[in-house]
């Protein structure tokens, strides 16, 4: 299945904007990853209204759709994650039919390793680890989303929350 790692697409002073234009008082806490979930975590949907009139996000949405989708998939939802410390993600997948594709972007502009803050994926039987991918500030992951995943809170030591913006993706009929 499809898992790929995406650096330097998004230009620094991209990557500042972006983190300026979500790090806005605008969560709803209760968001899961799974209904059975005893813990939630933050969420800000992004419609395609914020997404037209925010220029930083449109901007990341052309990127992607230049470099990466090349314009083979449409947006079904648009979100951003924020984890703090003591947030307990836990092990998902996004779809379980073909055809659907989940993309990361980590989007805080500072990350050190010791903050943690990884994204895990796992095999289909979900007892092994086939890639640990560390939030590097711009990166972008695009990946099937029938591949089990989970964030990794941040750690003790990090005073930061961790964002990434998802885009849960659906190959169109175009191409």
């Amino acid at each position: 299945m499809l898992l790929e790692i995406h650096d330097n697409l998004v230009p620094p002073k991209l990557v500042k904007d972006i983190f300026e234009s979500i790090h806005q008082p605008v969560y709803k806490f209760g968001q899961k990853s799974n209904p059975a979930d005893t813990f939630g975590f933050w969420i800000a949907h992004i419609t395609q209204e914020t997404l037209a009139s925010v220029k930083p996000l449109n901007n990341l949405a052309e990127i992607v759709d230049d470099s990466i989708t090349k314009g083979r998939f449409d947006v079904a939802r648009m979100y951003v994650n924020a984890y703090n410390y003591g947030d307990c993600p836990t092990l998902h997948s996004d779809h379980d039919s073909e055809g659907f594709f989940t993309l990361l972007y980590y989007a805080n502009p500072e990350w050190q390793v010791n903050w943690a803050g990884e994204t895990i994926f796992y095999n289909d039987a979900r007892n092994d680890i086939i890639r640990a991918v560390y939030p590097t500030p711009g990166r972008i992951v695009f990946f099937d989303s029938r591949i089990p995943h989970s964030a990794r809170a941040p750690s003790r030591v990090c005073d930061f929350i961790r964002y990434t913006i998802a885009m849960k993706l659906v190959r169109n009929t175009k191409q």
